[in-house]
């Protein structure tokens, strides 16, 4: 799968996920919004790959 979209789709996955914590219980919400973080810090680890990827790619040319 293209990065862009695995990053959108981890970031839609990480909304959903705050959606349910809005709706749950405090125990489950807590669950529900460790689990959307950790989809967004894999989100931004891929954008900064690539980003560092297309740096060095510009660099080598």
């Amino acid at each position: 799968m293209y990065n862009i979209e695995l990053i959108r789709y981890i970031t839609e996955a990480a909304d959903e996920m705050i959606g349910k914590a809005e709706m749950a219980s405090q125990t489950l919400s807590c669950e529900y919004f460790d689990e959307a973080e950790e989809l967004l810090v894999i989100g931004a680890l891929l954008l900064k790959r690539r980003s560092e990827v297309e740096f060095a790619l510009k660099e080598a040319a």
